[in-house]
């Protein structure tokens, strides 16, 4: 389904244009106001900005607080991937 992001919470979340609220699968970046946390959502930003937001998103789940927890692409390949790349993984949790 292709969806339009609103803004990014962080590096792994955020709302779409629609006012749903998302969380990337098997992506773990850190908050905002945590240590790394503006590099993990300036990346993630830019990955969607080049398409203008615009993204194809595979829903996987809804999570505990009711955001959907998506696979999210665009016309680059999976964001997800990319962001997994660059170090924003899930250690052990």
């Amino acid at each position: 389904m292709r969806r339009k992001i609103k803004k990014w919470l962080d590096g792994d979340s955020g709302h779409f244009s629609d006012g749903t609220s998302f969380r990337l699968a098997r992506v773990r970046a850190p908050e905002k106001h945590q240590f790394g946390g503006s590099r993990a959502t300036r990346a993630a930003t830019g990955m969607t900005g080049r398409s203008k937001g615009n993204v194809f998103v595979k829903t996987i789940a809804t999570g505990k607080y009711g955001r959907k927890i998506v696979e999210m692409s665009n016309k680059d390949g999976s964001i997800n991937n990319r962001l997994l790349k660059r170090g924003f993984r899930n250690k052990g949790r």
